[in-house]
């Protein structure tokens, strides 16, 4: 395989790679935002801190 043939591999790899790892951000703030308020005060996380991570899309 050529230089010019494996860069275009890395490129996709490392795309899905940020993808992967973007996607399991997301759920886990979704996981954030329906804990109950036990948790969140076990954890030191505010009602209205967990709303606001829960709601953004981008980090």
């Amino acid at each position: 395989m050529t230089v010019l043939a494996i860069k275009p591999i890395r490129a996709a790899r490392s795309a899905w790679r940020a993808l992967a790892v973007w996607s399991e951000w997301r759920r886990q703030c979704r996981h954030l935002g329906q804990l109950d308020d036990q948790i969140l005060r076990d954890i030191g996380v505010t009602r209205a801190q967990a709303r606001r991570e829960a709601r953004r899309w981008l980090r």
